[in-house]
């Protein structure tokens, strides 16, 4: 008599979980990897304005933004962002400091490199003569 109730249902809920399981694994990956790419990307646009920093004061050249950004980059983003690559451009009158490199993936899809990339621009500090007092300009 017991097993007239069963019904011929046995088992499926197994099976629809067994289903539904990689695609909610699925989604909660994806979402901890944009929080991957967001926290690089975070990383690149902060060693990117420390070179921006670094590269302002009268003097400064486009090593002394480079070094700082990439410094940054490297103890900042150990294992969050590989293979950081720093390129400055330290004019007269403004500075400009872009860093790039790679987010970690969690799933193993070849060719599916998620890029990071931040720029960040500033003008260049500069000697400026005060104008005479109650003179007209």
């Amino acid at each position: 008599m017991l097993r007239r109730g069963l019904g011929n249902d046995t088992g499926s809920e197994s099976v629809g979980l067994a289903v539904l399981f990689p695609v909610v694994l699925l989604l909660i990956l994806s979402a901890v990897q944009g929080g991957l790419w967001w926290h690089a990307h975070a990383v690149a646009s902060q060693a990117a304005q420390a070179g921006v920093d670094a590269g302002r004061p009268v003097g400064a050249t486009n090593t002394t933004a480079t070094q700082v950004a990439h410094s940054f980059a490297t103890r900042a983003g150990s294992g969050v962002l590989t293979a950081p690559e720093v390129q400055a451009a330290v004019t007269a009158e403004n500075v400009q400091v872009t860093v790039s490199g790679t987010a970690p993936r969690l799933l193993p899809i070849p060719g599916l490199d998620i890029e990071v990339s931040a720029t960040a621009r500033a003008v260049k500090e500069r000697f400026t003569v005060p104008l005479a007092a109650g003179g007209n300009s």
